[in-house]
Protein backbone atom coordinates (compact mmCIF):
# COMPACT_ATOMS: atom_id res chain seq x y z
CA UNK A 1 0.00 0.00 0.00
CA UNK A 2 2.27 2.01 0.65
CA UNK A 3 4.38 1.23 -2.44
CA UNK A 4 1.42 2.48 -4.33
CA UNK A 5 0.93 5.69 -2.76
CA UNK A 6 4.56 6.51 -3.49
CA UNK A 7 3.83 5.44 -7.37
CA UNK A 8 1.42 8.06 -7.24
CA UNK A 9 2.87 11.02 -5.77
CA UNK A 10 6.08 10.58 -8.27
CA UNK A 11 3.42 10.71 -10.76
CA UNK A 12 2.12 13.64 -10.05
CA UNK A 13 5.37 15.59 -9.50
CA UNK A 14 6.94 14.06 -12.55
CA UNK A 15 3.37 15.73 -14.31
CA UNK A 16 3.76 18.76 -13.01
CA UNK A 17 7.75 19.35 -13.68
CA UNK A 18 6.50 18.05 -17.01
CA UNK A 19 3.92 20.93 -17.59
CA UNK A 20 6.57 23.76 -15.80
CA UNK A 21 9.10 22.49 -18.47
CA UNK A 22 6.92 22.84 -21.07
CA UNK A 23 5.54 26.37 -20.13
CA UNK A 24 9.18 27.80 -19.67
CA UNK A 25 9.53 26.76 -23.39
CA UNK A 26 6.55 28.17 -24.86
CA UNK A 27 7.72 31.62 -23.19
CA UNK A 28 11.25 31.59 -24.39
CA UNK A 29 10.09 30.99 -28.05
CA UNK A 30 7.32 34.08 -27.69
CA UNK A 31 10.16 36.35 -26.48
CA UNK A 32 12.01 38.41 -29.52
CA UNK A 33 14.87 36.51 -29.87
CA UNK A 34 18.41 38.79 -29.70
CA UNK A 35 20.46 39.19 -32.87
CA UNK A 36 24.06 38.52 -32.42
CA UNK A 37 26.41 40.64 -35.10
CA UNK A 38 29.45 39.86 -36.21
CA UNK A 39 33.04 42.46 -36.59
CA UNK A 40 31.79 42.19 -40.33
CA UNK A 41 28.05 42.88 -40.09
CA UNK A 42 28.91 45.63 -37.24
CA UNK A 43 31.26 47.64 -40.58
CA UNK A 44 28.33 47.35 -42.81
CA UNK A 45 25.71 48.44 -40.39
CA UNK A 46 28.27 51.52 -39.48
CA UNK A 47 28.96 52.10 -43.21
CA UNK A 48 25.66 52.04 -44.10
CA UNK A 49 24.70 54.81 -40.86
CA UNK A 50 27.18 57.08 -42.42
CA UNK A 51 26.50 56.40 -46.01
CA UNK A 52 22.86 57.52 -45.04
CA UNK A 53 24.13 60.53 -42.69
CA UNK A 54 26.10 62.10 -45.43
CA UNK A 55 23.18 61.56 -47.82
CA UNK A 56 21.42 63.50 -45.45
CA UNK A 57 23.90 66.15 -44.81
CA UNK A 58 24.21 66.61 -48.91
CA UNK A 59 20.56 67.05 -49.21
CA UNK A 60 21.11 69.76 -46.93
CA UNK A 61 23.51 71.31 -48.67
CA UNK A 62 21.58 70.93 -51.73
CA UNK A 63 18.35 72.43 -50.47
CA UNK A 64 20.56 75.56 -49.60
CA UNK A 65 21.76 75.95 -52.75
CA UNK A 66 18.78 75.71 -54.19
CA UNK A 67 17.24 78.18 -52.23
CA UNK A 68 20.31 80.74 -52.71
CA UNK A 69 19.48 80.00 -56.80
CA UNK A 70 16.30 80.76 -56.30
CA UNK A 71 16.98 84.11 -54.27
CA UNK A 72 19.50 84.35 -57.27
CA UNK A 73 16.73 84.13 -60.24
CA UNK A 74 14.36 86.17 -58.13
CA UNK A 75 16.69 89.05 -58.21
CA UNK A 76 17.73 88.73 -61.75
CA UNK A 77 14.05 88.92 -62.53
CA UNK A 78 13.71 92.08 -60.58
CA UNK A 79 16.47 93.46 -62.04
CA UNK A 80 15.35 92.63 -65.36
CA UNK A 81 11.88 94.42 -65.29
CA UNK A 82 13.43 97.65 -63.76
CA UNK A 83 15.38 97.96 -66.73
CA UNK A 84 12.71 97.03 -68.79
CA UNK A 85 10.73 99.90 -67.11
CA UNK A 86 14.02 102.24 -67.11
CA UNK A 87 13.91 101.53 -71.42
CA UNK A 88 10.08 101.73 -70.87
CA UNK A 89 10.42 104.91 -69.30
CA UNK A 90 13.27 105.97 -71.45
CA UNK A 91 11.07 105.35 -74.89
CA UNK A 92 8.27 107.19 -73.70
CA UNK A 93 10.38 110.38 -72.35
CA UNK A 94 12.19 110.19 -76.01
CA UNK A 95 8.79 110.59 -77.83
CA UNK A 96 7.55 112.92 -75.48
CA UNK A 97 10.65 115.04 -76.09
CA UNK A 98 10.12 114.29 -80.17
CA UNK A 99 6.75 115.88 -79.63
CA UNK A 100 8.07 118.63 -78.34
CA UNK A 101 10.75 118.97 -80.88
CA UNK A 102 8.34 118.44 -84.03
CA UNK A 103 9.78 115.45 -85.06
CA UNK A 104 6.85 113.68 -84.70
CA UNK A 105 3.08 113.87 -85.28
CA UNK A 106 0.89 114.69 -81.98
CA UNK A 107 -2.56 114.71 -81.19
CA UNK A 108 -4.78 115.46 -78.39
CA UNK A 109 -7.48 118.26 -77.69
CA UNK A 110 -7.40 121.79 -77.51
CA UNK A 111 -8.23 125.10 -79.05
CA UNK A 112 -8.24 126.88 -82.72
CA UNK A 113 -7.92 130.48 -83.41
CA UNK A 114 -8.91 132.21 -86.52
CA UNK A 115 -7.66 135.45 -87.19
CA UNK A 116 -9.33 137.42 -90.02
CA UNK A 117 -8.84 140.35 -91.96
CA UNK A 118 -11.18 142.98 -90.74
CA UNK A 119 -14.53 142.72 -93.23
CA UNK A 120 -14.71 146.24 -93.59
CA UNK A 121 -12.18 148.86 -94.13
CA UNK A 122 -13.66 153.01 -93.87
CA UNK A 123 -12.33 154.61 -97.10
CA UNK A 124 -10.58 157.30 -95.16
CA UNK A 125 -8.53 154.62 -92.93
CA UNK A 126 -5.44 152.92 -94.50
CA UNK A 127 -6.32 149.24 -95.42
CA UNK A 128 -2.95 148.58 -93.26
CA UNK A 129 -4.61 148.84 -89.94
CA UNK A 130 -7.70 146.13 -90.88
CA UNK A 131 -5.45 143.19 -91.73
CA UNK A 132 -3.38 140.95 -89.71
CA UNK A 133 0.48 141.40 -88.91
CA UNK A 134 2.90 139.09 -87.78
CA UNK A 135 2.67 140.65 -84.51
CA UNK A 136 -0.94 139.99 -83.89
CA UNK A 137 0.00 136.33 -84.35
CA UNK A 138 2.83 136.36 -81.53
CA UNK A 139 0.50 137.78 -79.70
CA UNK A 140 -1.69 134.47 -79.56
CA UNK A 141 1.36 132.82 -79.56
CA UNK A 142 2.61 133.63 -76.47
CA UNK A 143 -0.23 133.38 -74.77
CA UNK A 144 -1.08 129.63 -75.62
CA UNK A 145 2.06 128.53 -75.14
CA UNK A 146 2.20 130.85 -71.37
CA UNK A 147 -0.93 128.91 -71.03
CA UNK A 148 0.56 125.47 -71.11
CA UNK A 149 0.39 124.50 -75.00
CA UNK A 150 2.18 121.48 -75.79
CA UNK A 151 2.55 122.28 -79.55
CA UNK A 152 1.46 124.83 -81.71
CA UNK A 153 1.04 125.36 -85.50
CA UNK A 154 -0.34 128.13 -88.03
CA UNK A 155 -2.21 127.10 -90.81
CA UNK A 156 -1.34 123.13 -90.18
CA UNK A 157 2.62 124.29 -90.15
CA UNK A 158 4.25 123.14 -86.82
CA UNK A 159 5.61 126.15 -84.87
CA UNK A 160 8.49 126.03 -82.58
CA UNK A 161 10.69 127.92 -80.33
CA UNK A 162 13.01 128.92 -82.94
CA UNK A 163 10.77 129.24 -85.93
CA UNK A 164 10.58 132.87 -87.56
CA UNK A 165 7.58 134.84 -88.84
CA UNK A 166 7.46 137.43 -91.26
CA UNK A 167 4.49 139.44 -92.57
CA UNK A 168 4.60 140.59 -96.48
CA UNK A 169 1.58 142.55 -96.67
CA UNK A 170 -1.27 140.29 -96.27
CA UNK A 171 1.05 137.44 -96.28
CA UNK A 172 2.22 135.88 -93.49
CA UNK A 173 5.89 133.78 -93.79
CA UNK A 174 6.64 130.93 -91.16
CA UNK A 175 10.02 129.42 -91.29
CA UNK A 176 10.44 130.08 -95.09
CA UNK A 177 6.61 128.71 -96.32
CA UNK A 178 3.94 131.26 -96.94
CA UNK A 179 0.21 131.55 -95.49
CA UNK A 180 -2.16 133.48 -96.60
CA UNK A 181 -5.16 135.20 -94.43
CA UNK A 182 -7.12 133.57 -92.41
CA UNK A 183 -4.31 132.81 -90.61
CA UNK A 184 -5.51 129.29 -88.05
CA UNK A 185 -3.19 129.20 -84.89
CA UNK A 186 -3.91 125.33 -83.69
CA UNK A 187 -2.67 124.40 -79.74
CA UNK A 188 -2.94 121.05 -77.64
CA UNK A 189 -3.36 121.20 -74.36
CA UNK A 190 -5.66 122.02 -71.61
CA UNK A 191 -8.92 123.37 -73.96
CA UNK A 192 -10.42 125.31 -71.14
CA UNK A 193 -7.33 126.97 -69.87
CA UNK A 194 -5.61 127.82 -72.97
CA UNK A 195 -9.29 129.13 -74.18
CA UNK A 196 -9.85 131.24 -70.69
CA UNK A 197 -6.49 132.43 -70.73
CA UNK A 198 -7.07 134.08 -74.30
CA UNK A 199 -10.18 135.60 -73.30
CA UNK A 200 -9.61 137.40 -69.96
CA UNK A 201 -10.43 141.17 -69.47
CA UNK A 202 -8.29 142.86 -71.40
CA UNK A 203 -6.30 140.04 -72.55
CA UNK A 204 -5.21 139.02 -76.38
CA UNK A 205 -8.95 138.81 -77.42
CA UNK A 206 -9.47 142.11 -76.20
CA UNK A 207 -6.03 143.78 -77.69
CA UNK A 208 -7.00 141.82 -81.38
CA UNK A 209 -10.42 143.59 -80.79
CA UNK A 210 -9.12 146.81 -80.40
CA UNK A 211 -6.51 146.49 -83.66
CA UNK A 212 -9.35 145.55 -85.89
CA UNK A 213 -8.02 141.85 -86.13
CA UNK A 214 -11.76 139.32 -86.23
CA UNK A 215 -10.96 136.83 -83.82
CA UNK A 216 -12.75 133.19 -83.36
CA UNK A 217 -11.99 130.97 -80.69
CA UNK A 218 -13.18 127.18 -80.74
CA UNK A 219 -12.72 124.65 -78.57
CA UNK A 220 -12.01 121.04 -79.99
CA UNK A 221 -11.95 117.61 -78.82
CA UNK A 222 -9.53 116.54 -81.62
CA UNK A 223 -6.60 118.47 -82.80
CA UNK A 224 -3.83 116.65 -84.80
CA UNK A 225 -0.73 118.35 -86.00
CA UNK A 226 2.46 117.00 -88.64
CA UNK A 227 5.37 116.64 -87.86
CA UNK A 228 7.97 120.40 -87.98
CA UNK A 229 8.88 120.45 -91.85
CA UNK A 230 12.51 119.95 -92.42
CA UNK A 231 14.13 122.68 -93.67
CA UNK A 232 17.41 120.53 -94.85
CA UNK A 233 18.21 120.70 -98.59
Amino acid sequence: MKRKGRSVILSLVLLVSGFLISFSYQQTKSEPEMVQLNDSQWEKEYFYQQQLLDMEERNKELRDELKSKREDIQGYEKEWADREQVVVDFVERKKKLQMLAGEIPIQGEGVQVTLSDAAYIPEEDQANQYIVHESHIHKVLNELLSAGAKAVAINGQRYMKDSYIACTGPVITVDGVQHPAPFVISAIGDSDVLSSSLKLTRGVLDQLGNENVEVKITEEQRIEMDARLSTEG
